[in-house]
């Protein structure tokens, strides 16, 4: 995200003590302010969020049979194949 260009929009929100203590101590380690702290981290939850609900756990069925043999018009004749019907 290119902060320079992108217009920023003020949000206020509480915090606990604890975070207060670190965001300080990680801001200070880092060598930036609090606030870009904070949207590095927002930035990020962002991100993890999204891959949650866009992945769709039927595309992990994918190859699961591997190599192993299977009928070649089992997309055609698939109910023969589960039911053993025409």
């Amino acid at each position: 995200m290119d902060q320079i260009n992108e217009h920023m929009i003020r949000k206020q929100t509480y915090i606990t003590s604890g975070q207060n203590k670190e965001l300080k101590k990680l801001a200070k380690v880092k060598q930036t302010t609090e606030a870009q702290v904070i949207r590095e981290a927002l930035e990020y939850y962002i991100r993890e969020e999204r891959k949650k609900t866009t992945h769709n756990p039927l595309l992990d069925l994918i190859g699961l049979g591997g190599d192993a043999p299977g009928p070649r018009d089992g997309s055609v004749n698939h109910d023969r194949y589960l039911y053993d019907r025409p």
